[in-house]
């Protein structure tokens, strides 16, 4: 019986294997931030809308806010 060599074959699936291997996403390089002036904003909440509560819901400017969790009984009830 004559069987075929198999190295062409393993060369070629090894081929393909390194190819998938450097097709893919490679490691991100990071730099070193020099720094300098930032601007920072100041997050602000207006006083004509402070949070409230409706039966048990956290309301904010006419916004239901908390995500269905019960309101705390200290909210004063709007």
């Amino acid at each position: 019986m004559n069987f075929p060599h198999k190295a062409p074959r393993l060369a070629g699936l090894a081929a393909i294997a390194l190819a998938l291997a450097l097709a893919g996403p490679s490691p991100a390089l990071a730099k070193l931030d020099p720094g300098g002036a930032a601007v920072v904003e100041t997050a602000t909440t207006s006083p004509a809308c402070p949070l409230a509560r409706i039966g048990a819901q956290l309301v904010h400017c006419d916004s239901l806010t908390g995500a269905g969790v019960r309101a705390p009984a200290w909210v004063p009830e709007r």
